[in-house]
């Protein structure tokens, strides 16, 4: 085997790993459940989860503005938004959508701006979740009928009957109604009409995009460690590929180092490539594999034609956030997500203490 076909045959393989990357990681792969760290808040504060919300279409969206932020995802040639002024409440959502359907979950935890997809399946067998409390000062969940415990940065349940197995998560983007609107006109909105309205914040009163300190003490006594690399709310986008018997490759991009890259960072976690793309606007990141039809591809953000995106040096092809070619040679072509969300640095690390810093 040549030089090359030895290069294609690690791009090839990396690419493997990142779509079986979806998957949550097994726990002794992840991390030591301390199980003094979990707080169960069911009894103490008032959220609840919600099942199949009511959505409506973006022309009637009147109850957002632009500049509100949503958790959108896409599935099977449909898009939803859950706007994060009304997810904050629920913290997870169980919804449904695609043909053909498929049962998901978005949940959200508001403290450290962590919004996480997961697939709601487990053993080929549809199951729901619901709010249970917190675990190294993030949201975590319990299985409805088992009530075992779910940790939503890992996606591990951690007790019950479920121990030891995990979710899969799904492609998440956390961004403006503008934004989002104007990428998937079709979309269709998760509608304020339930029967928790009122704990929802007000049109004009947007949800915090995480926090500079922990608003309660039990946010505090959850914590199992901590790491001083960078500050503790420090807001990063985190990246996790599983490593096959051994512990995932774990690296979390300072929203600032982003920035300071110019947009863009094309980078490699061992030996998988992989794109970070930063809009600074709306503070909106995300992850990818850079690599399309077996060939690697490298990005840069500038303007051309009068349209400042992320471009590929190879063809010039002109990409959005979302991952898709919207012009150029490679039109219509999409990259492939890598299991990334947002996160302040306390969150991550928590769960990944092996994590690098970029």
């Amino acid at each position: 085997m040549n030089r090359r076909s030895q290069f294609l045959l690690v791009l090839i393989s990396g690419m493997a790993l990142m779509l079986s990357g979806s998957a949550a990681f097994a726990q002794s792969d992840t991390m030591d459940f301390d199980p003094k760290g979990l707080w169960d808040g069911r009894k103490v504060v008032p959220f609840k989860a919600l099942d199949d919300p009511k959505m409506v279409k973006a022309s009637e969206a009147t109850f957002l503005s632009d500049d509100d932020y949503i958790l959108g995802v896409s599935v099977n040639g449909e898009s939803r938004a859950y706007p994060t002024r009304f997810a904050w409440f629920h913290h997870v959502i169980n919804d449904k959508a695609g043909k053909p359907e498929v049962r998901y979950a978005v949940t959200y935890c508001s403290v450290c701006n962590t919004g996480i997809r997961f697939d709601n399946v487990v053993d080929g067998k549809p199951v729901m979740i619901d709010f249970f409390g917190l675990y190294n000062g993030v949201a975590c969940f319990a299985e409805r009928e088992s009530q075992s415990v779910l940790l939503q940065v890992s996606g591990q349940f951690v007790t019950g009957s479920l121990k030891g197995k995990s979710l899969k998560t799904g492609p998440l983007l956390d961004t403006t109604w503008k934004e989002w609107k104007t990428r998937h006109p079709d979309t269709l909105v998760m509608s304020p009409d339930t029967p928790y309205s009122r704990g929802y914040r007000a049109k004009g009163d947007p949800e915090p995009r995480g926090y500079d300190k922990f608003p309660l003490r039990f946010f505090s006594q959850s914590m199992t460690r901590q790491d001083k690399r960078l500050p503790r709310f420090e807001k990063t986008l985190a990246i996790a590929l599983p490593v096959p018997n051994a512990a995932p490759l774990a690296r979390a991009y300072p929203i600032a180092a982003l920035r300071d890259a110019g947009g863009v960072v094309n980078d490699k976690m061992g030996e998988t490539p992989v794109v970070v793309f930063l809009d600074s606007r709306t503070v909106t990141a995300a992850a990818y594999s850079p690599v399309v039809d077996n060939k690697p591809l490298t990005f840069e953000l500038r303007a051309a034609d009068g349209k400042v995106g992320y471009y590929d040096r190879e063809t010039g092809s002109l990409w959005d956030i979302d991952g898709v070619a919207e012009e150029g040679k490679l039109k219509g072509k999409t990259l492939s997500a890598v299991p990334n969300h947002l996160s302040q640095w306390y969150g991550w690390v928590a769960y990944f203490p092996q994590s690098s810093i970029y």
